[in-house]
């Protein structure tokens, strides 16, 4: 379970639009930037009781113009998809939804202001 941030197309239309080249570095720089905030706020809305699941919300490396939020399935804090969906005996506690929803803009906004900043717009 993990958030999957592309949201960098309508900016590159409006980049190609202005005649600029934009590197991969700058789309990185912008997509690490924005997914760090969504970091935050999934760590702000986690239930927490022990404290492993805030702890191992992580962010990845860009792969492919890609870059994910979520907890680390490689952890302790595996369960985190039970908390966000629910089990047959436990009632669902979304955090990961939620904060992507309430912040989404807020990332988006990030992200064009990282990558205007560094054209210098």
């Amino acid at each position: 379970m993990s958030f999957k941030l592309e949201g960098m197309d309508q900016l590159m239309r409006q980049i190609d639009q202005m005649g600029k080249a934009v590197d991969n570095q700058l789309l990185e720089k912008a997509l690490q930037e924005g997914a760090e905030i969504m970091k935050e706020k999934v760590q702000e809305t986690v239930p927490v009781r022990t404290g492993k699941l805030k702890a191992n919300i992580i962010v990845s490396d860009v792969k492919d113009g890609v870059i994910h939020v979520g907890p680390d399935q490689q952890g302790t804090a595996f369960y985190g998809h039970f908390l966000e969906f629910g089990t047959s005996k436990a009632t669902a506690q979304p955090f990961m939804g939620p904060a992507f929803e309430n912040n989404k803009d807020a990332v988006e906004e990030k992200m064009a202001d990282v990558v205007k900043r560094e054209l210098g717009l």
